[in-house]
Order: structure tokens, then sequence, then C-alpha cells
């Protein structure tokens, strides 16, 4: 039976290829017939300014001309894939105002009704828009009102559905054939108004009657009123209600995502494993704690990507808060301000409160990016607030980050950054597990170590140890530091000695057996760790420039000098910050780590004020001074 149940399924999927691949050649046969016989001669009519000629080669054409731009507007509804633009800009240029929209009009509505045909009445599943009716899925799931109407007229006037997608996700709800069809016809008429006006001014654009910054803003002008109708349309009917102004589920986290994809996407390329880990993941009703190793900054979007529709709130660096329309974004997106390795009773009960109003929480425990590739300790408090939540623990491990936007370098090249499911403590094991227990399963689960990923995939990277001279300061020949120097693949120190990164990120051979940056980083953790042991009580004492950073505006940062001073018990500073005098010291004990960003500064907070460090003499010493601290915390 189940043999059976199998074969249909395999016959169902070759059926449905097939019919695809017929529909998609029509399509190719259509366009082709189109743009050979009509829009390469119109647009060689209207870049030679021939109004006259462009008018009779139209009357020539008769109805295949309309014909063409409907049946095209219709197959690529059905196709899905292939973005309605592909027409609807060409009938702008091809056909009077109007009557283009009128066509695509009423290509969409044959398209539309094809759709409704097969889905509503064969019950058609289409195996090749899953990405498509998955987004469209979750967005249905977040949305006050529960009107399909409403949903679809908000989704046809986003770029980032097709519209053939839309219609297949419509058909398979309980709408009528009738408030469809008319959803449809209505709905789409903005982005075809848009799409053709682009094509009637890039054909003015040709003819030379339209400067190229006016059809730039035109463009610009028309992208912008589709976004705010999207805009308003959201904030109207999807996203409405106090209870979700100035949390994850708002209408600014969707645009925050979007915005940061832009650049995300730039260096990555994701992959989510959804194996039977992930399937349970989804499975579990209600808000969930989220745990993940941290190798970038590229890690929260694609967190984020991975738990879609779930918006969790996230524990957030203070610091980016200092910046008013920045400070007033992160509110609105609900995001949990906290100040790194500081006591933070306020970001701890906010914390409890999303918990309580069942709203997911995403977190670090690193609470800081990997300089070596990977995994870190975990900050004091983590098994506790853990428990206090009461929320299922899922535990993410990202492979890839690290070597496409590290903490000292963006990647030349697009990176496959793999996001799995690592374990999940359900509800009912958390309330059975003690502290260190729990401290111990997360360790275990985001260990990570990013070479080891990096050998079964090739990075063809021209520069692969920029900025890495900045890292790895020590020579292992000379022993003398900050004399090696970054050169493409290559890090040369002055005394002759050096290595060089192949396309899975290691090492040539070498003496000192250094395979890795993580091994190099190694190597000098030791080499620091015996000069710990035979200093003093002072292990590294420095003069910096000092800047007190406000949190209302930076033209309010005040400025000072001094000496910051790492000893065997911890961190002090002593200088003058403005006109005062500041002095303060924090044991091991209090101040967990010091972070730094490589060649610039180092920071901690005083009396909950965060100072910036900068060495004045090497800014390459952050690494150093901050590699001791952490050496120190290890000391008993």
């Amino acid at each position: 039976m189940e043999k059976d149940i199998e074969i249909i399924k395999r016959r169902k999927k070759i059926i449905t290829r097939i019919s695809f691949a017929i529909i998609t050649l029509a399509v190719v046969a259509i366009l082709f017939f189109l743009f050979r016989n009509i829009i390469l001669e119109v647009l060689r009519l209207t870049k030679a300014n021939d109004n006259e000629g462009l008018k009779e080669f139209m009357r020539s054409k008769g109805w295949l001309g309309y014909i063409a731009v409907v049946l095209v507007e219709a197959l690529e509804m059905v196709v899905v894939f292939m973005p309605a633009e592909f027409i609807q800009i060409p009938a702008g240029l091809s056909f009077f105002f109007p009557i283009a929209i009128l066509l695509c009009d009423v290509g969409v509505c044959l398209g539309a009704s094809i759709i409704y045909f097969l889905v509503h009445v064969l019950k058609f599943d289409n195996e090749f828009i899953a990405k498509g009716q998955k987004k469209i899925k979750n967005l249905a799931t977040r949305r006050k009102n529960q009107n399909t109407q409403i949903l679809m007229y908000f989704l046809f006037v986003t770029p980032i559905i097709p519209f053939g997608a839309i219609c297949y996700w419509a058909s398979s709800t309980k709408i009528s054939y009738r408030r469809y069809i008319l959803t449809c016809f209505t709905g789409v008429i903005p982005s075809i108004v848009t799409s053709i006006i682009m094509g009637t001014s890039i054909k003015y654009f040709i003819a030379e009657a339209l400067p190229i910054w006016l059809l730039v803003i035109i463009i610009i002008c028309l992208g912008a009123i589709l976004f705010i109708g999207m805009f308003l349309i959201s904030r109207k009917f999807l996203f409405d209600g106090k209870k979700v102004r100035g949390t994850p589920n708002s209408i600014y986290m969707p645009i925050a995502g979007t915005l940061m994809g832009l650049y995300v996407k730039r260096t990555t390329r994701l992959r989510v494993i959804e194996d039977d880990n992930y399937q349970k993941m989804g499975s579990i009703p209600g808000a969930k704690l989220y745990l993940i190793n941290h190798l970038s900054a590229n890690d929260i979007y694609h967190i984020y990507k991975a738990i879609d529709p779930d918006r969790p709130a996230l524990l957030a660096n203070k610091y980016y808060m200092r910046w008013g329309f920045a400070r007033w974004f992160i509110n609105k997106l609900g995001f949990i301000p906290k100040t790194l390795y500081n006591p933070d009773i306020e970001a701890i009960k906010k914390t409890l409160k999303y918990a309580k109003d069942n709203t997911s929480i995403m977190m670090f425990p690193e609470a800081r990016l990997s300089l070596d590739g990977t995994t870190g300790p975990l900050t004091s408090g983590t098994s506790s607030l853990v428990k206090k939540l009461g929320l299922p623990v899922v535990l993410f491990e990202i492979s890839g980050n690290y070597l496409a936007n590290s903490k000292y370098r963006k990647a030349q090249k697009k990176v496959i950054t793999e996001v799995r499911v690592k374990r999940i403590i359900e509800k009912s094991e958390l309330d059975n597990l003690e502290l260190d227990q729990i401290d111990e399963i997360i360790r275990e689960n985001l260990a990570h170590n990013e070479f080891e990923y990096a050998k079964k995939r090739e990075f063809k990277d021209n520069n692969k140890a920029e900025n890495l001279d900045k890292v790895l300061y020590l020579c292992p020949h000379c022993h003398q530091e900050f004399r090696m120097h970054a050169n493409g693949n290559k890090l040369e120190c002055e005394c002759g000695f050096s290595l060089e990164l192949d396309n899975h990120y290691q090492f040539n051979d070498n003496e000192y057996g250094i395979k890795t940056i993580h091994d190099f980083y190694e190597f000098i953790k030791a080499e620091e760790k015996k000069n710990i042991e035979v200093c003093g009580e002072a292990i590294i004492s420095q003069e910096v420039d000092v800047k007190k950073i406000s949190f209302k505006n930076k033209k309010y940062d005040v400025l000072g000098e001094g000496v910051c001073t790492v000893t065997k018990h911890g961190f002090s500073f002593e200088g003058k910050v403005g006109q005062d005098f500041v002095s303060f010291s924090h044991p091991k004990e209090a101040l967990q780590a010091l972070p730094f960003s490589v060649g610039e500064e180092y920071e901690c907070y005083y009396n909950n004020e965060l100072y910036y460090f900068y060495p004045k003499t090497n800014k390459n010493t952050c690494v150093k001074v901050a590699l001791i601290y952490d050496l120190i915390q290890e000391m008993k």
C-alpha cells in the first residue's frame, strides 16, 4: 500500500514538472515572438524619435501584440518564478498608457482564473512555489484581520512575492471566485501602473526627450509610493493594536529585516538544515529561548530567517541606542538594551516580562563576537536566567559567518552560512536540570570551530589575511610583537617568517604546527600566559585617550586621557575626563571581559557610564590587552 502511494506521488511530481516545462517553453516562445517582432522594433523607432513610424508599426500588428501581452502576463502568473515586471515594463514601452494597464490587468485575471481552477477545482499542489507560500502563510499567522482579501491587497503591493504565488495561496482558502477575481483585478493596479510608468519613462529616455536625472527621480518616487502604500496597509490591517507596538511583532521588524538583508546577502548565502531537530522546533507552541554561538553581526539576520515566523526579542548592546534615530527604531523593534559585562537589572526585568507575555527571546551567551573562529566562554549568570525564563530552549549552531564577516574583515566573495538546531531542551526537561547541568549543555552544543567547517568547502578569496596582522600580533619565529604584516593570503613577519592560507583557511605546513587562525591565536595565548606567570602585580599598563559615551547624543561625548592598567586582580583606569579627575577599578569577578574593536579601542562601564579607551602609541594593542584580561579570568 505504501509503495503504491509513493508511486502515485512520484507520478504526480513528474506530471507537475512536465506541465511546468511545457508552460515555461510556451512563455519563452511567446516572449521570443514579442521581443523579436514588437519590442525591438519599438525600441528602434523610439530611439529614432519616429512617432509616425511607431504608430504605423503598432497598427500593422493588430491584435497579435495585444494578445501576446495578455497571454504572457497570464502564463507568468501560472509559472510564478517569472516576475510580472518582465512584461509590464515592455507593455509600457509598446502601448499607450490606458491600453497597457488594461492588457496587463486582463492578463493577471486570466492567469488568476487558471490558478483558481487548478487549485480550487483540480486540487493542484505546486511544489515550485513552496518558498513563496511559506512567506504568505507566515504573514497570515500574524495578521490581526482575518479577511483574505485584505491580505491579498497588501501582498499585491509588495515587491517581494510574485502575483502567482499570492493567487496560489488565496485559491487554497475558502474565498469565493467572485471576491477572489475582483480582488485580483483591483489589487494589482498600483503595481501595474508603476511598472508601466517606468516602461513609458524608459521610452522617453531612449528617445532623448527625458534627462537621466528625471528618469532616476521617477523610478525612486514610484518605489517610494509603493513602499508607503505597503507600510500604511500593513500598519492598519496587519500590525495594528497597542499590543504589538514597540515589540518584535511590529511592522518595523520586516522593514529592519529587509534592510539588514541587503547588507548581509553581499557576503553570505543562507542554508538552513531542516532536519528532525528543526522540525521539532517548529512544532513547539508558544515562546522559546534561542541561544546561538556568536561569530559575526550577520548571525542576528540568519537566525531571524531560520525561525520565521517567530519573532523574538533580542538582547542587544546598549551602545547602539546612542543615536536618536537608532534609539527610536530599536525601541520600535522591541529590542532589549543590555550593558555588556555589567550587572543590568532593567535588561533582566524586560527579558522576563517578554517571556511572561509569550514572546520568544534571542541571546548570544558569549556576549561578544568570536575573534579566532571558536566559541568563547559563556557570560556568568546565563544558566540562572535560562532557568528563570522557564522557556523551551533551542540551541543553534551557525557555521560560515566568521569566514564571511568576522570581527576584523569582510569576505570578498559569498560564503555559504549553515544554520542548524543542535539541541532542544523542552520545558519539562529544563525544570529538572541544575544550573551547572544547564551550563554544560549550553557549552557542549554551542561549541564550534569554524576551521573544521572550512575544511568542507573552498573559499576562493585572494585577501584572506586582510587585517589578520592586527589579531595575530606575535611572530612564532622571532617572538617579536607587531612585526607581522598581511599581504593577500599571506602573513609575513619582518624577520622573514611567513604563513599562507589556502582555500580551506588552513596555513601551509610549518615547524610550529600552526594549521589555522585558531591555532595561531592559541600559540599567542600560551606565550602571554607564560609572561603573566613571571610578571609582578601589574601585567600591562598603557597611556590612552578616553571617551565617555553619551547615550543621548554623540555630540555630548566627553574626551580625556589617562592610563589603563590590567593586573592579576582586575582592570583600572586613572585620568582626566573633561574637567573631572576619574579613577576606578574593577575586580575581575565584577568585570568578566573587556569588549574591544580590532585596531581601535577597548571599553568598559563604570557607574553605568560607558568608557572607550584608545591606546596612544599602537591601537593594535587592543587585542593584546583584551587577551591578557581573558587570561587573568582563567587564573584562580
